[in-house]
């Protein structure tokens, strides 16, 4: 995992391909809410997981579909489909069961 994905707290969740968060005071952008782009980074970096290549992001188009709360977060990525250059895959955000932001995220793949 990068640098950047640790320091915001980022670990490995307990299915392979998924991500968790808990959530500190810095991920806040107004009192009890986590902030949009915490979301958004963790709903592409599992999509990114799912392509389970080098790539990086060169579109991404984020729905939050519910007020996330601090407390525990997990992310899981899906790949749509992927080709020789580029590739598409969701990410999903969910807060105690509940689905809080998804990604549809197009990647350059950096291989080969």
């Amino acid at each position: 995992m990068s640098y950047f994905n640790s320091h915001l707290g980022l670990e490995p969740g307990s299915t392979p391909g998924s991500i968790t968060l808990t959530t500190r005071a810095e991920h806040l952008v107004a009192p009890d809410t986590i902030h949009f782009a915490v979301l958004t980074t963790m709903a592409e970096v599992a999509a990114a997981g799912a392509v389970a290549a080098p790539v990086v992001p060169a579109s991404v188009n984020v729905n939050l579909l519910s007020r996330a709360r601090p407390g525990q977060l997990e992310a899981r990525g899906t790949l749509v489909k992927r080709g020789s250059r580029l590739a598409v895959a969701e990410g999903e955000v969910f807060q105690d069961g509940r689905l809080v932001a998804k990604a549809t995220v197009t990647f350059a793949i950096l291989e080969g």
